[in-house]
Order: C-alpha cells, then sequence, then structure tokens
C-alpha cells in the first residue's frame, strides 16, 4: 500500500507575464493571489503587453494526475 502526502502550501492560483517593450523584449514573471488591475491598466499604458493564467496545481505521482479541461488564458495587448 502506497502513502500518499499532500502539500497543504496553497500555491498562488495566478501567473502574470509582463512582456516589456524594450529592446531586449524583458518578461517579467510574477505570481498572485489576486490580479491588480490597476496594475495591469498601469503596464498597458507603457506599452506592455500582459499574459495572465491560472497556475495548475502540481501532483507528487503523475499517475494520480487527473487532467481536466484547459480554460484559454487571457492576453492583453494595448492596441
Amino acid at each position: 500500500m502506497r502513502n500518499v502526502v499532500e502539500n497543504k502550501k496553497k500555491q498562488p492560483p495566478f501567473q502574470l507575464f509582463f512582456l516589456k517593450s524594450d529592446e531586449n523584449q524583458n518578461v517579467e514573471v510574477t505570481e498572485a493571489d489576486e490580479i491588480d488591475f490597476e496594475e495591469v491598466k498601469s503596464r498597458l499604458e507603457r506599452g506592455e503587453s500582459i499574459f495572465i493564467t491560472r497556475k495548475r496545481e502540481q501532483k507528487a505521482d503523475i499517475n494520480f494526475i487527473a487532467y481536466e479541461l484547459i480554460k484559454e488564458p487571457w492576453y492583453l495587448l494595448r492596441s
């Protein structure tokens, strides 16, 4: 019999990718429990693009992974 131990530490559910409009096209990645739409608005006004997705939970054993329906991520681009 195999015992499975769950990690009770909650991971932030969102990942935000800030695509900068600089020479090197740098990308800043942050994780958050909530989306700060004021920051999103501010970064869009600076010409950055933003990609927002939900972070998937990691399982201890690949045999126990239940595949869930993948929802479309959000991609915001200032036009």
